[in-house]
């Protein structure tokens, strides 16, 4: 079990916590195992945990009003995933996080996130420069989705997330790119 928070370990290190501190967070954590198919956090429900992927894959999508889902973002080992705006308003999350393949997680409680915050500014550190890369992320996707072609957008998955197009389908490739799969077929076939 504790190889799964080697990673989260190093950050910490990188972010100067103690010892004492570390094992602190360790304790009010757990490791859990999540099959495919299983969501971690649900659209128009409460959240309460954050959670550090250290094995297989999620994707965050919404679902849209004629029942069509829509890929926001994926994550990958050794990334965070919740609904952040959620989870600190205690409102519902507007989206759902669904394991794609079996994966591994840290489930961290947001009142753990709280109360080492609390006590330490080196947890606030930790927890911001998460944030921080959370919001990066979010802002480099809604340019893409002003700004790029279809095509310039699919080079951008590409560089994003390198290698996860042999993992998903490519229904979910195109979901995250805003096209449909038959969009998506013709850019491939057009540009090969």
């Amino acid at each position: 079990m504790q190889q799964h928070y080697l990673t989260l370990q190093a950050m910490a290190d990188q972010a100067s916590i103690s010892s004492t501190e570390w094992e602190w967070f360790v304790h009010a954590t757990r490791v859990r195992s999540i099959p495919s198919g299983v969501a971690i956090i649900q659209s128009d429900e409460p959240v309460q945990h954050a959670y550090f992927c250290t094995q297989g894959l999620f994707r965050l999508y919404y679902i849209l009003p004629d029942g069509r889902e829509y890929n926001v973002a994926f994550t990958l080992e050794n990334d965070f995933a919740t609904s952040y705006g959620a989870m600190i308003t205690g409102s519902t999350s507007k989206y759902t996080i669904q394991a794609i393949e079996d994966s591994i997680v840290i489930e961290i409680p947001y009142s753990t996130l709280q109360n080492l915050m609390d006590r330490s500014h080196n947890w606030e550190r930790f927890v911001r420069t998460a944030i921080e890369r959370l919001y990066i992320r979010k802002e480099e996707r809604e340019r893409e989705l002003l700004y790029l072609s279809a095509l310039e957008r699919y080079h951008a998955f590409l560089v994003k997330y390198p290698g996860l197009e042999q993992r998903i389908p490519q229904y979910h490739i195109a979901s995250y790119l805003g096209i449909s799969p038959v969009s998506l077929s013709r850019i491939l076939h057009e540009n090969h």
